[in-house]
Parts: structure tokens; sequence; C-alpha cells
């Protein structure tokens, strides 16, 4: 029998929006994990479903995955509007219509406690750091891909700036203090991005887990991009990565099969041929995420 892959439409806030959840057809609740997928610009729940292949990793990891899509007419370009003021609380907007979806889901789906990830691309990963930051305990780990930290802007101007230009000294605006995250964080960054600057990589750990240096840095050579990672210990007992991949732009690492069936969103979808911020080349970074969250719940397992 095929996993279920299940459409559904989902109240946040005042607002409708489509999301996925992947389930495997002989999840075990006890023991599941729940990954929270956020897309980013000009991208939709079904296009990180597509290109990402965490569906691939599920049936085996025991992982439900959750994908969310932006509020429908919330935003121009299909971003997650994390620099407005109202979405970087816990109270208010989009943070917290996301987190209220995944307690609902938890509960739907009788998950026990799960080990819960986020993840996010461009947009969805500043709004990951701002579920990181506004509920530090409810997260055991984020992997961010090509984003920036939270609260570092609070309009449109302030946000293109950082993102181009990179993050700036002064200490995070918003009302959530990153540096009270519990859990570990993955960042994988492209040296070539020109629409977020990899400066930004760099804010996050220091943000969420260590001022530090790395503790040990590895190579990764044989691929058509090298990387390079580097780890960090906190203070706190938690970890960070930051995968750094030469020669990339702003664009998901190393597509998933998957990809070759965009065309199955359909000829009303939004890009039903192909999906953009996706690069067949480089390391794959979904299983670069995936095998950082089975350390990270390794550890904790007594």
């Amino acid at each position: 029998m095929k996993s279920l892959l299940v459409f559904l439409m989902m109240g946040m806030g005042l607002s409708a929006k489509a999301g996925m959840v992947y389930v495997p057809v002989a999840m075990k609740p006890e023991t599941a994990k729940l990954v929270v997928v956020l897309h980013g610009c000009l991208q939709s729940a079904e296009a990180m479903a597509l290109g990402t292949g965490w569906n691939q990793l599920a049936d085996a990891g025991n992982i439900v995955v959750l994908y969310l899509q932006v509020p429908a007419g919330s935003n121009p370009l299909n971003c997650w509007s994390w620099f407005l003021p109202e979405n970087q609380r816990p109270d208010s907007g989009q943070l917290r219509g996301i987190h209220e979806e995944v307690n609902s889901l938890k509960e739907s789906l009788r998950l026990k406690n799960p080990d819960t990830f986020v993840v996010g691309l461009s947009s969805g990963a500043v709004t990951a750091a701002g579920l990181l930051a506004c509920f530090p305990d409810d997260f055991t780990a984020g992997a961010l891909h090509s984003g920036a930290s939270y609260g570092l802007a609070r309009t449109l101007e302030e946000a293109e700036k950082v993102l181009k230009e990179g993050p700036s000294t002064a200490t995070s605006r918003g009302p959530c203090r990153p540096e009270r995250f519990t859990g570990s964080l993955m960042v994988v960054h492209g040296s070539l991005d020109t629409v977020v600057h990899p400066q930004n990589a760099w804010r996050l750990i220091a943000d969420f887990v260590t001022k530090n240096p790395p503790s040990s840095q590895q190579e990764m050579k044989d691929l058509d991009h090298p990387a390079t990672v580097f780890d960090f210990d906190s203070e706190k007992g938690t970890r960070g990565r930051v995968v750094m991949i030469m020669g990339l732009g702003h664009a998901w690492s190393g597509f998933s099969k998957n990809l070759r069936l965009g065309h199955l969103l359909g000829p009303g979808a939004k890009f039903p041929t192909r999906l953009p911020f996706f690069s067949d080349t480089g390391p794959n970074a979904t299983q670069l995420m995936w095998d950082f969250f089975k350390e990270i719940s390794a550890k904790k397992e007594p």
C-alpha cells in the first residue's frame, strides 16, 4: 500500500491556507517524528513536497511531514511576510497560526510527544527562525536553507537590506529571544547566493546557538558543488552546523527525483512543469538535514 498523501485546507488565523500532510501508512504514533516544511517566495507547499524529497525519507524514518502554505493573498510573491511585526510574535499572525496547526496535527494523529523539526527555504527559513525564537521549547531542531535570523527587520525596506547586504550588528528587535532556543540548528547556504547574503548563515548560529568559533570543520569534496561543514558546540549543550556550498546560488541544493514529476501539479498549478529555486547540483540538502536531525534525536535517547 502506498503511503498516504493528504491535501488539507487549514484555517490559520483569519485566513484559509492550503497545506499538505504526508503520513507513512505504517506510521507508529508512539515513535513518529514530525517535520514541518515552509516554502520560499514564488513557491508552494506542493513545490516543496515534490522538490525536497522528504516524502522519500518518510516511510523508512517514520516521519510525518507537514507542508504549509502561505495564506492566500497575504503576499504578492507568495512569500511568508516574516518582517511584519505581527508575524514576529507568538500570540499573533503567521507564527501563531503555524504553531496552532502543528499542535492540531499532533493531536489528530495522536503523536506522543514527537521530536519536532522545522525546515524552511528563504522566507520560509526566516519564518522558521521565528518559530524557534518564539516557541523555544517546542522544536527539537531546525534546518534553515538560504535564510536570515529572527527580528532583524520590521519593514519591507529593512528586510530587503538585511537579505541583500547581510545582517547588521544590531541585536534582534523582535519580542522573542533567539538565545532561549533549547534545540539545535543546521544552516545551509550557497556561497554565491545573491538573494540572501551568505553572512546571514553565521548570524543565525550566533543568535540561536553560540557566538564561539566552530569546534570542527570538514570538507565535502566529491561533489559538483563542494561544501564545507562547520560544527558548533554551545554552552547549553546544543549543537549548530553550517553547510556552506561553494558555487551554489539561491536554491535548495540537490533536488530529488520528484522534480521530474512537476507536471503532476496539473495545468491549473502555478508552476506545472518546473519548480523554482531548486538546484539539480550540489549535496542533497534534505538528506543532510535528516542526518543532522537523527543525530540530535539519538543524543536525546537515554
